[in-house]
């Protein structure tokens, strides 16, 4: 049973059944080496599912942060792009140690000269930057365990971090090298130090507030709806506060100090802030457009409050989402000031995440499961010990349940990780390509604006490249290269440069597709002497919806049209398999 306050309190048992109460409370409260023990268990059981098969993962959001932490590196930071910044500069500063070792071990001579090297192969880079989510990945489960232990739920802390060990959204993210998994991290870090100024009410030391502050600030850097730390944080300051006198709020020390270290967690994560503030809060101010405005021309089947919630039972099981929807009402009418603040983080980040049809995906509910986890344990718990029972019997029922509760998101987890086993298809499709279609052949395939960061692989042409050079070149000078986020702007031209040092001897004339978007009928391909197509099947489908002929007419008749017309004939699918994950590829051959 709970208490007003929201502690446990033992149901007395009948005297029917006589045990030790000092043993019944084993239950949720294990000693400190066991709970030590197993906290560590659970550590290294998520860092071994988050670093296995990194060398298979692929994600087109990679490729931004990579070179945008090399542009860091060669000391041109891009003044305009405002978001992910504290991730690139950890990137940078793998990447600059990497090559400081480089040169001392004679694998590079001189910056270009490892420049020229990792843009033809940047599997190094990659795989520093994917074990660092790794390791966040799993620093985030220790750390959910860590915040039930500062909000006195020891032992639901052990159960929480379990079930989020084996979150298959978190474990996928912390594959990439993509900001997910700081973010979850760092936003896991500033309220840990926010439940302790909760636990310890007045009394609260200043340290608290100025650590919180400083990790909810450069989260808020990392993504912005880290944001939302900012409620927790002023419910943890103002709970159990006689008044609340404006004059007294303005000038509370603690709360200043909290947001001049939040302040400086914005300067950390982009110290660009004092040199463009402006633009700064102008891009701030900009921000809800992301509401209205479609990503690559795509939107979600449903709204986001509609999606995640399919996703939560998809990723939970039957079973464990009964318990999340029991734990949320139960802490919705609960006076516990505990799980208040866990809800006052949840509901308003839900509200946030869930309001856009054009940015719906799991991986924005990372930062979310840790505290739904929580709650489950915590109710978990709270249910078992209210029932009198033997010690052992109590102890039975409680891994039968958790076994039960389990089942799903381990089934998920099996079958996440066996596709990491086998090569992804990017790479199996770049392989068929190599191996079947001539060297020289020109290719129109699906692929991004600037850097090929989905398509399989291959290698362009000198021709090609002094192509692309070219227009990019031109629009540069001529103003026509809309990038808003000048990720390719004229430093970022030396990466085409570098490429064209480095041709290798079986490469292609590609055109790219411009993710789907600039793209002519198939008669323009055959008077042009196209010979192959390499079709992305996602794009082929995202791009044949009514929304996007709405809006793109000539790319929705080109993407339709591949399959009705017989002067192209489909000759390979690429598809991905339990081992092999990624998109399928659609390879067609032009006969006509």
């Amino acid at each position: 049973m709970e208490d007003k306050s929201g502690n446990i309190r033992l149901k007395r048992p009948s005297k029917a059944i006589a045990f030790e109460p000092s043993r019944e409370t084993q239950l949720t409260a294990p000693s400190s080496d066991r709970q030590r023990w197993a906290a560590a268990g659970i550590f290294l059981l998520a860092f071994l599912l988050r670093i296995y098969g990194i060398w298979n993962a692929d994600h087109s959001d990679e490729y931004n942060e990579v070179f945008e932490a090399l542009r860091v590196c060669s000391g041109h930071l891009n003044l305009e792009r405002w978001a992910k910044r504290f991730y690139l500069y950890v990137l940078s500063v793998e990447y600059g140690s990497f090559y400081l070792l480089g040169r001392l071990f004679h694998m590079f001579s001189s910056p270009m000269d490892f420049a020229a090297n990792v843009v033809r192969d940047l599997s190094p880079l990659l795989l520093l930057g994917r074990t660092t989510s790794a390791f966040l990945g799993a620093a985030s489960v220790f750390l959910t365990c860590r915040i039930a232990t500062v909000l006195g739920w020891s032992g639901a802390g052990l159960l929480a971090a379990l079930f989020f060990c084996l979150n298959t959204a978190h474990i996928e993210v912390a594959h990439f090298a993509r900001v997910d998994a700081t973010l979850g991290f760092l936003v896991l870090l500033s309220f840990s130090f926010i439940a302790a100024i909760l636990r310890q009410g007045p009394s609260s030391r200043t340290r608290d507030y100025m650590l919180a502050g400083l990790f909810a600030g450069i989260a808020f850097q990392t993504k912005a709806p880290a944001i939302v730390l900012v409620i927790p944080l002023l419910f943890a300051h103002f709970t159990g506060k006689a008044s609340l006198q404006f004059r007294e709020i303005l000038l509370d020390k603690k709360l200043l100090c909290c947001a001049l270290f939040f302040i400086l967690g914005l300067v950390i994560g982009n110290p660009a802030v004092l040199a463009a503030p402006r633009k700064f809060l102008l891009h701030l101010l900009g921000m809800g457009k992301v509401y209205v405005t479609p990503i690559n021309e795509t939107q979600s089947e449903h709204i986001g409050f509609v999606a995640y919630i399919i996703y939560f039972y998809r990723e939970m099981g039957w079973a464990l989402s009964l318990l999340a929807f029991y734990s949320l009402c139960r802490a919705t009418l609960s006076r516990s000031k505990e799980e208040i603040l866990l809800l006052s983080f949840m509901l308003p980040f839900y509200l946030i995440m869930g309001a856009s049809r054009f940015l719906v995906s799991p991986s924005y509910m990372v930062p979310f499961m840790p505290f739904l986890y929580l709650l489950c344990a915590r109710h978990l718990m709270v249910s078992i010990v209210a029932w009198p029972m033997y010690p052992a019997a109590r102890r039975a029922l409680a891994l039968f349940l958790c076994t039960v509760l389990l089942l799903q998101p381990a089934h998920n987890v099996w079958r996440l990780e066996l596709s990491f086993s086998g090569k992804n298809t990017r790479l199996l499709a770049k392989e068929w390509i190599e191996a079947n279609i001539p060297s020289g052949s020109k290719i129109l395939m699906d692929s991004g604006k600037s850097i090929n960061s989905f398509a399989p692989a291959i290698a362009e042409n000198r021709e090609s490249l002094q192509r692309t050079l070219a227009e990019k070149e031109r629009a540069l000078r001529d103003g026509t290269l809309l990038d808003p986020t000048r990720i390719v702007d004229e430093h970022a031209l030396i990466y085409y440069e570098l490429l064209l040092r480095t041709v290798p001897e079986l490469s292609y004339d590609i055109t790219s597709t411009q993710f789907g978007l600039q793209v002519e009928p198939v008669d323009f391909y055959l008077r042009n002497g196209y010979e192959y197509f390499v079709i992305s099947q996602e794009m082929k489908t995202s791009r044949s919806t009514e929304f996007v002929a709405r809006r793109h007419p000539k790319a929705a008749a080109f993407y339709r049209s591949l399959d009705r017309d017989s002067r192209l004939q489909l000759i390979q699918v690429i598809r991905p398999t339990a081992k092999n994950r990624g998109d399928t590829f659609l390879i067609y051959k032009v006969t006509g």
